[in-house]
């Protein structure tokens, strides 16, 4: 079961740059990165929703379908509300800057900004996560991230 996950980890990773050029191909189109924002969210919506129905008709609230329940929401942590406007930043930021950084450039500071912050999150234990030790090797990786950034930014190219 984990190598499945880490394949779709990779998968969703592997398509995170299409979703960012089809985010401002609409943005392009409907004038409006917000607006291809919202659209994104709507298309959220509308397929979570028919996964929920789906999955409500099929096994009821045993296999997670349904909507949530009051209890479930009001138990949950006042920050856990917060995926929802960072997910969203997260897209605009991708729609508005993918047109003028291309998908490498794109994606090579995502990971980098994603791994920085998986070390913090790891480290303190923060929003769910438990406490992870970070060894020397974790930082030296770090480094490596970076590198590897530098080599896609090109700072020294006249060009990117």
């Amino acid at each position: 079961m984990r190598y499945l996950l880490m394949l779709a980890v990779f998968a969703a990773g592997f398509f995170q740059p299409f979703q960012a050029g089809m985010n401002a191909t609409g943005a392009r189109h409907l004038g409006s990165r917000f607006q291809a924002g919202w659209l994104n969210g709507l298309v959220n919506v509308i397929l979570l929703s028919s996964l929920l129905l789906t999955l409500a008709l099929v096994d009821g609230r045993n296999s997670g379908g349904g909507l949530p329940t009051t209890s479930g929401l009001r138990s949950m942590p006042w920050w856990a509300f917060l995926a929802g406007g960072i997910g969203a930043s997260i897209v605009i930021v991708q729609l508005t800057a993918a047109p003028q950084l291309g998908a490498a450039l794109l994606v090579a500071f995502f990971v980098a900004g994603t791994a920085a912050g998986s070390l913090i999150c790891d480290r303190f234990g923060l929003v769910g996560y438990e406490r992870i030790e970070i060894p020397w090797v974790r930082i030296l990786g770090m480094g490596l991230v970076v590198g590897g950034l530098i080599l896609v930014a090109r700072p020294w190219a006249s060009t990117n």
